[in-house]
């Protein structure tokens, strides 16, 4: 069950304040055989608000982000989902709810139909909420603030396939955003954007008061000194090979890179 699915499963719990992640030795392969990680060990805490993580196309980067949101389960290994004093085993269909809850996924492309067949994109994000039978003055105030943080409402009135792309990976943090999770995990929140809108939506990410896990192959992005940028695990191999600062990470990658190029050379 993704993300958006889950906005339509059930009653949600009450928010969480923060969330702290353990992945002890957790590791997944997929079923075809194919190592998606291998065995991992590292916590991911509150007091790190902005986590980033890079690597090159099939690192394990996702695969990475999957297992800390709920998406996958650890085919060995634990991963371990800690908020108010409450540890949480994704694996468990009992605590993945609760992990929903607290998780919001962010995934330009997962974008449900019902966001596509929906008369507005406000009337996209006001349903699952709706549904839940929230009342409709904090609904509009929730649909409200996220849509003026998000620069969405001036085409609040539009239809998500009118969205261009910027707009449209506005729309999917917004969305993940909009039944208060206590931490975002983004997989390449800019992906595909020239370099004008990947700092806008950069932007309007960053500056909202949420705790972020994200991929992105942007290394200009992570050192930018506005966006605070915390912590960068470099993933290699389906291995995490670095874990520290986002200029001694991007040093990590570029050296890692300029090594298989001279290898391929060779």
């Amino acid at each position: 069950m993704g993300f958006f699915d889950s906005l339509f499963a059930g009653k949600r719990s009450a928010p969480a304040s923060s969330v702290t992640f353990h992945l002890d030795s957790a590791a997944h392969t997929y079923e075809d055989g194919a190592v998606g990680l291998e065995a991992t060990t590292l916590d991911i805490t509150p007091e790190c608000r902005r986590v980033a993580v890079i690597g090159l196309n099939g690192a394990g980067k996702t695969t990475l982000l999957k297992l800390l949101d709920g998406a996958l389960t650890a085919t060995s290994g634990t991963v371990r989902i800690e908020a108010d004093g409450v540890s949480y085993d994704p694996s468990v269909k009992r605590d993945l709810k609760h992990v929903e809850d607290m998780v919001g996924r962010v995934r330009r492309e997962e974008l449900p139909n019902t966001y596509y067949q929906a008369a507005s994109i406000r009337e996209a994000v006001e349903l699952p909420l709706k549904k839940h039978k929230m009342p409709e003055s904090e609904r509009q105030a929730i649909i409200g603030n996220l849509f003026a943080h998000f620069d969405l409402a001036a085409v609040s009135r539009e239809p998500a396939s009118a969205l261009d792309g910027e707009k449209r990976h506005l729309l999917a943090i917004a969305a993940a955003l909009s039944f208060s999770p206590a931490v975002l995990v983004a997989d390449e929140p800019t992906k595909g954007l020239d370099e004008v809108s990947s700092t806008r939506v950069a932007k309007a990410l960053f500056s909202y008061d949420k705790q972020v896990v994200f991929a992105t192959h942007d290394t200009n992005l992570i050192v930018r000194p506005e966006y605070a940028i915390d912590r960068t695990l470099v993933v290699d191999d389906h291995k995490v090979v670095f874990d520290g600062t986002p200029r001694d990470a991007v040093d990590c990658y570029t050296d890692l890179v300029r090594s298989k190029y001279e290898a391929l050379k060779a």
